[in-house]
């Protein structure tokens, strides 16, 4: 599945999270571009699911993962190479612990190492040279997770008796109740451990806090 405008919403995303980064009083809401993000990553795995299951009547879950990592990894690797080259000309602080920090990014589970090690993401200037990666962490799990759930539910479907147009027609339906659900409870997890709370980043980071945006994508995909 193509969309031609997709790349422009990737450019106003990143547009937003950029100037969030350098401007963070004058554009206070341009974290706002990772969410964005991650919906119409949402949008487009579940689209692709509904698609496979439409054509061929299965979902190949070896196969999706296969592709995520072959699209993920080789430029995330050259990345932790090529920044690995400039870290003499940046502070000690910074590749403090630089083994942990490639493992974390190279394990997707940046989010969790700066949970772990009290990682802020309002503050622009905490030394850790991949704390970018903790989105590309938080969008691997909604993959790991969500391409088992939406594949158990294919094979489930695919078992019942029923015509071609009829399975698609019910693998949508189900698809979009567990959209909902898991919309709504990953929502209320970020909602409801907000209370209290002074420092977000940990409920920022978390993968299950932080998960809602993929399932709205999601929900939008089944219609």
């Amino acid at each position: 599945m193509r969309i031609k405008w997709f790349s422009g919403i990737r450019v106003v995303g990143l547009v937003m999270v950029l100037l969030y980064h350098f401007y963070i009083t004058q554009f206070s809401g341009g974290f706002v571009g990772v969410d964005v993000f991650f919906t119409f990553s949402g949008f487009l795995i579940t689209a692709l699911f509904i698609d496979e299951l439409q054509k061929k009547g299965t979902i190949d879950l070896l196969g999706f993962y296969r592709r995520r990592l072959v699209r993920i990894f080789p430029p995330l690797l050259l990345a932790v190479l090529v920044s690995m080259v400039f870290t003499l000309l940046v502070g000690k602080d910074f590749v403090a612990d630089i083994g942990k920090q490639i493992a974390a990014a190279l394990g997707f589970t940046t989010n969790y190492f700066e949970i772990a090690n009290g990682g802020s993401y309002e503050n622009n200037f905490f030394p850790h040279l991949f704390v970018h990666t903790w989105s590309l962490a938080v969008e691997v799990h909604f993959y790991l997770i969500w391409g088992l759930l939406v594949s158990l539910l294919g094979r489930s479907i695919s078992r019942s008796e029923m015509n071609q147009r009829l399975k698609l027609s019910r693998f949508r339906a189900m698809l979009s109740l567990l959209s909902l659900f898991f919309l709504l409870i990953t929502f209320l997890a970020m909602f409801l451990r907000a209370f209290g709370l002074t420092e977000y980043s940990p409920i920022y980071f978390s993968s299950v806090s932080h998960s809602f945006p993929f399932f709205i994508g999601a929900f939008l995909a089944t219609l």
